[in-house]
């Protein structure tokens, strides 16, 4: 069981027109499509989660004729779950019909960011090689990754040592991340015992692994 991490890189013309608003905007900033499902009545029904401006990103919805129905639920100020179903894109133009002739699934998510498509295929080795083959007759394509599936990445806590993740723990049950801060470094040196440049170290050492797990492709 192999997989291949796909870069797809659409010109306008292959944008459906909500996909067009969405990319000449600067107010959404990553859209992830964590589920999908074609009905039978060539409705394209998807889950995405979406940072950015969701008053920009409902601008797009209302504008776009291919938009049948949608919902949106915030989680903070910044981000969004999006329940959207869409008019199947045509076969015979869309890139998307490149997957059509081929076994395999995608791996979710399919990340859309910076104006490209990230896709990860999951399937035998033959299989990938020519749906990756008739993909890049349609569209630029860069292959990020290949090799044996393993399943997802890690999670997060994962990345930390013990002391840590205990670190941020105390940090965030003391207030120390809110704002304005409501714990002093010293008070969270305090609870785990030990100095204050050793709590510092050990929060921007968790931090560092953090930033990296969301800012990682």
């Amino acid at each position: 069981m192999r997989f291949v991490e796909v870069i797809v890189e659409e010109d306008d013309a292959d944008r459906s027109s909500f996909d067009r608003q969405v990319a000449e905007t600067d107010a959404i900033l990553r859209e992830e499509l964590l589920n999908w499902r074609l009905s039978r009545n060539e409705v394209l029904n998807q889950l995405l989660f979406v940072l950015g401006d969701r008053r920009a990103y409902e601008t797009a919805l209302e504008a776009a004729p291919e938009i049948r129905e949608y919902e949106l639920r915030p989680v903070d100020d910044g981000r969004f779950y999006a329940y959207v179903q869409e008019s199947m894109p045509n076969a015979e133009t869309s890139w998307w019909a490149a997957f059509l002739a081929h076994d395999f699934i995608h791996v979710p998510p399919v990340v859309f960011e910076d104006g490209v498509v990230r896709l990860t295929l999951l399937g035998e080795f033959d299989a990938l090689r020519e749906v990756v083959a008739d993909l890049s007759a349609e569209v630029r394509i860069e292959i990020e990754e290949i090799g044996d599936y393993r399943g997802p990445g890690p999670r997060i806590t994962d990345r930390l040592t013990a002391r840590q993740y205990r670190a941020l723990r105390v940090a965030l049950e003391r207030g120390y991340y809110e704002i304005p801060r409501e714990a002093q470094l010293a008070e969270v040196a305090a609870e785990l015992e030990c100095t204050e440049s050793t709590a510092s170290d050990l929060l921007r050492r968790a931090e560092r692994e953090l930033v990296r797990a969301v800012l990682s492709p």
